[in-house]
């Protein structure tokens, strides 16, 4: 079994290759493209325009205690966590089916190879949340509350390489993996509370959005991002939970099962 301090310093020692194969897989998604790396900032800003003109001017939804502004900046604040998730699982679940002969290599680690998708779809994170801090500077929002982001920041992605090596290792058994995951996207677009906020759910349905890890980042990064508030310590404590069950576990996973892969494959 894997030490704790194992993937940390896995990560430290192939931090230099590691940020190189990012680096490589952001210009790959930009390859031929007019623009370029503009889109990182071009893409949120539009994103953000077409959800300010669908709730606000064709949903007419008005949550009570949220300004029209607030709450358009409420919604994107919860798609940055998502959309970032999103595209690290589409990505992630397909790396090491694309890269089967790496799966014991010491050069590259294999565990590194879906880890690089996750980096890779934080650029969306690290644009999108930009454009929020400056929309709340430019109107006076700033708060001590956004000194938590970065730890924040750190724990949503260890939450995703965990959930990332799980689909990885799955997709090599079975291919299906990468079809479904499009479909669990939306159901977990559904039971995130991005458009809503928790006390518009009915009681009924609410074990629905509190069986759902992304649902905690979610309501985390609206509260300190838009709200300016700390969030309320058991969310803190599910985030923390979750990310460490996750990374860890699914590490320990992971290194087995590449080992048991590569031997069938």
């Amino acid at each position: 079994m894997a030490s704790l301090l194992e993937p940390y310093q896995l990560f430290w020692r192939h931090r230099r290759l590691l940020a190189e194969a990012v680096r490589q897989s952001l210009r790959d998604r930009h390859a031929g493209s007019v623009l370029g790396r503009v889109w990182l900032f071009l893409g949120p800003i539009l994103l953000l325009t077409i959800y300010a003109l669908l709730y606000t001017v064709i949903f007419r939804i008005k949550p009570v205690g949220l300004s029209v502004e607030d709450y358009v900046l409420y919604i994107f604040a919860g798609l940055i966590p998502f959309i970032s998730f999103s595209q690290a699982v589409s990505a992630g679940a397909s790396a090491l089916s694309q890269n089967k002969s790496l799966l014991l290599n010491n050069i590259f680690p294999a565990e590194l190879i879906p880890a690089r998708e996750v980096l890779a779809a934080g650029a969306f994170m690290a644009a999108g949340g930009t454009v929020v801090l400056l929309w709340k500077l430019a109107t006076g929002g700033a708060t001590w509350a956004w000194l938590l982001l970065p730890p924040l920041i750190i724990l949503f992605a260890m939450l995703t390489f965990g959930i990332v090596w799980a689909f990885a290792l799955a997709n090599l058994v079975v291919r299906d993996v990468q079809h479904m995951i499009g479909y669990l996207m939306i159901l977990l677009m559904i039971a995130s509370p991005i458009a809503f906020t928790p006390d518009m759910v009915p009681p009924s349905l609410a074990p629905l959005i509190y069986a759902n890890p992304l649902a905690y980042y979610v309501m985390a990064f609206q509260s300190i991002l838009v709200l300016g508030q700390v969030p309320a310590m058991e969310l803190l404590i599910c985030c923390v939970v979750f990310a460490l069950v996750a990374f860890h576990g699914m590490y320990q996973i992971f290194v087995v099962g590449k080992v048991t892969l590569a031997d069938q494959i």
